[in-house]
């Protein structure tokens, strides 16, 4: 769209703005991400000189939605954009400031804005590949047979036939392990509830394979800090939230599956039955050592430690690998006793010195947390420092080498943010505005950066500045951005 067709739509809401004015306003603020058909946002918000708000029915959410749809195809010049962030300031003299950028959008994780620059996301952990110490099944085949057999049957399918079974393996890829193999010429699946309380899955059923061979979906927002936890007992399950090798055979309509995985990790046994799915993100579960043991209640119960860790008012299991500490003053020593720790969130500044020699991959702090005794730390994969006033110093980060995701959006005191741009390695970064502006020369050093946000409540006019920071191109700016300055009288 030609300069002066911007000027003119942002002008023409900027008058209307104007015109639907209340009585008293000093200025108004739209800030709004429309699409083709609607939009999101508050409407229009009047404010008195002293900051206070003037509530105007005729420039509410609803009331306002058809002149900013126009407003979006008016910028779009029949462009296929998804949608336009919007910002305009208005003051009663007339005078207006505007921008908006096309493709550019809030997210649901707080007041932040999210790029991303490249494809692909971060391995879900950085475990070497795993040979199971023991490849054989653990499953027997005519017990597993007999104990079905044993079960009611009345809802059970037909056999399946030999054919049916080779094909539904050449699906999949894998062959099934030998115990449930059998189960097949017995039935063809059937029973709401015959595999531990699931419903046991139909040869063709089998191909809810292909939702559980990859890692469960999720973008950025979500996926940057994401730590897989271990199954317990511990090094039988590989850490994944989906792999090839895990074959759902029962469901439970919610999109939870029992499976058996048929690629378990060092001390796992082929063909063990796990739980995966959607209630299972942070891992999968393990439930027992074949369909077998399944069929017959033997199903995995880890020995509970009798004696649990103290940290502070927390009393916690000693095989706990995600702790979250609320509080101040809390002492961290307790903390080494948690050998399989690997997300850590408190609230409160505390010594990270026991964390050094345990396996976190995430750690979740305050500001006040000196980081000096992460350096060189081997298994720390992201870092977010939550808000505070407290100085904090990043050197320590230079030494930990596989470090892919951090957030400072709300440490408001870095002494040495240009440390920043000598990380790397990351994939992913999250700062405030004033940071973003700060490292804005260095960012050619981060070349291997996948995504960008921009957090510490941001309004939507620095997000639009924010966003070209990383055009390559001008004409890219040019093209997805546009803004105007004038009267609007």
């Amino acid at each position: 769209m030609a300069a002066d067709g911007v000027a003119e739509a942002f002008e023409r809401f900027a008058r209307h703005m104007y015109e639907q004015a209340p009585d008293g306003w000093h200025t108004a603020v739209l800030s709004a991400d429309i699409v083709r058909n609607g939009h999101g946002g508050e409407g229009v918000r009047y404010l008195r000189e002293d900051g206070t708000g003037i509530y105007q029915p005729s420039m509410d959410h609803r009331a306002v939605g058809p002149v900013l749809v126009e407003l979006f195809h008016d910028l779009a010049a029949g462009e296929r954009f998804r949608n336009v962030l919007a910002h305009l300031t208005l003051d009663a003299a007339g005078r207006f400031d505007a921008a908006a950028r096309f493709d550019l959008r809030g997210s649901n994780v707080g007041n932040t804005y999210t790029a991303v620059l490249r494809d692909g996301l971060p391995p879900e952990s950085l475990d070497p590949e795993p040979v199971a110490a023991d490849p054989s099944y653990a499953g027997d085949p005519d017990r597993a047979v007999t104990l079905l057999r044993a079960l009611d049957q009345a809802d059970l399918n037909p056999p399946a036939t030999e054919e049916a079974i080779a094909a539904a393996e050449a699906a999949l890829g894998f062959p099934l392990p030998p115990d449930l193999r059998a189960l097949y010429t017995v039935a063809d699946g059937g029973g709401d509830d015959i595999m531990d309380g699931l419903r046991w899955l139909t040869l063709a059923g089998l191909g809810n394979a292909d939702l559980t061979s990859a890692p469960q979906p999720g973008g950025w927002t979500t996926r940057w800090d994401r730590v897989v936890l271990d199954a317990e007992p511990f090094d039988t399950v590989r850490r994944a939230t989906g792999r090839p090798g895990w074959i759902p055979f029962a469901e439970d309509y919610d999109g939870n599956f029992l499976a058996v995985d048929l690629a378990p990790a060092r001390l796992g046994r082929p063909g063990q039955v796990i739980r995966i799915g959607n209630s299972h993100a942070d891992g999968p579960e393990y439930v027992a050592d074949s369909v077998t043991s399944l069929l017959a209640g033997a199903a995995a119960d880890p020995d509970a430690d009798a004696e649990p860790v103290v940290v502070g008012p927390h009393s916690l299991r000693p095989t706990a690998q995600a702790v979250r500490l609320k509080g101040a003053g809390i002492d961290s020593a307790p903390l080494a006793g948690l050998r399989h720790l690997r997300r850590l969130w408190s609230s409160g500044p505390i010594d990270l010195t026991p964390v050094r020699h345990l396996p976190v991959e995430c750690l979740q702090i305050n500001v006040g947390s000196s980081l000096a005794p992460l350096a060189g730390h081997p298994t720390l994969r992201t870092l977010t420092l939550w808000p505070g006033a407290t100085p904090v110093t990043l050197a320590p980060l230079r030494d930990v080498p596989n470090l892919h995701g951090l957030a400072l959006a709300g440490a408001a005191t870095v002494t040495d943010l240009e440390t920043v741009a000598e990380l790397t390695g990351l994939w992913y970064l999250e700062l405030s505005f004033d940071q973003w502006q700060r490292i804005r020369p260095a960012l050619d050093r981060l070349d291997n950066l996948h995504a960008v946000t921009l957090g510490g409540n941001p309004t939507a006019r620095q997000a639009i500045e924010w966003r070209s920071f990383f055009d390559s191109d001008p004409h890219v700016t040019a093209r997805l951005s546009r803004a105007a300055t004038g009267l609007a009288g």
